[in-house]
């Protein structure tokens, strides 16, 4: 298609992505605008604006057929199967992502079928998700396509959350370094950043204290010259004090962290426990 979706995204600011898809929109018809308007529902998905997206995704449906191009249709399942995880339901997802799974696998588009596995290696339990994880970097490593290298970095990073959730944490630490290497050869700051904290946490949980906080300190500083307080950084700090029986030290790292985290309402209402527990900690 004409239009490079890819080029018009910044997954940080998808306010912004509405408005360049947008515009994009103007006189496409057809496929390519069925498309530009998945991405659209998927920018009203990642602003929990969960009604919208379906309603949109609704009208994409109708007019989705078996003469559609099936890059877009496969778009579609993959923004129906986004925006049902999204809103807290995996399980009417996962079969939405197996289908996206399965025809860009047949049709054989790369970048599409890499998505797709990355996404059920996301809802699936972790042993199935790790197989899910390893096809899409397959596909991933095969390919000569630059946009296919560079999900490395992603799919490195979920596969060390879920060797994390196994409990493996020298493996976890392994893939999160891989990750980080990954997301530095590309130069992207805000993920090179995620790496570097998903270093830093599983340095903790392994009890390497000192490591731990001097990562998450830096992450800090460059937090607060860009002037973007990371509610995870201050909650990472604070634990690391708190594991070193530094409660006063780790006291206003928890109410900082308590206070950015509650300004995002989808953090109150699913991480309750935890917000809980920073709020409790930060008296």
């Amino acid at each position: 298609m004409a239009v490079d979706i890819d080029a018009l995204w910044d997954y940080d600011q998808p306010g912004m992505s509405e408005l360049r898809f947008r515009e994009a929109l103007k006189g496409e018809s057809g496929d390519d605008a069925l498309e530009i308007e998945t991405q659209i529902a998927r920018t009203l998905s990642l602003r929990r604006e969960f009604n919208k997206a379906h309603t949109l995704l609704d009208t994409i449906e109708k007019r989705l057929s078996e003469k559609t191009r099936p890059t877009a249709r496969v778009r579609y399942l993959l923004e129906r199967g986004r925006t049902w995880r999204s809103a807290g339901d995996p399980v009417k997802a996962r079969p939405l992502f197996f289908d996206a799974w399965q025809l860009a696998d047949r049709e054989k588009i790369t970048l599409l079928a890499i998505d797709a596995a990355h996404m059920l290696g996301i809802v699936d339990p972790p042993e199935e998700a790790m197989r899910w994880n390893e096809r899409a970097m397959a596909l991933a490593m095969s390919s000569n396509v630059p946009r296919a290298l560079r999900w490395r970095g992603s799919l490195a990073n979920n596969m060390g959350h879920t060797e994390r959730e196994r409990g493996n944490l020298d493996a976890a630490i392994k893939y999160f370094r891989a990750s980080l290497t990954a997301f530095q050869l590309t130069r992207s700051d805000s993920q090179i950043r995620v790496a570097q904290w998903q270093v830093a946490n599983v340095l903790r949980l392994q009890k390497k204290y000192d490591e731990a906080l001097a990562m998450q300190l830096r992450l800090e500083k460059d937090m607060t010259e860009a002037n973007a307080p990371d509610g995870y950084v201050y909650e990472e700090i604070a634990e690391i004090y708190l594991a070193q029986s530094k409660p006063s030290d780790a006291k206003p790292y928890f109410a900082k962290a308590a206070s950015v985290l509650g300004a995002e309402s989808w953090f109150v209402e699913s991480e309750k426990a935890r917000f809980t527990r920073l709020q409790e900690l930060a008296k």
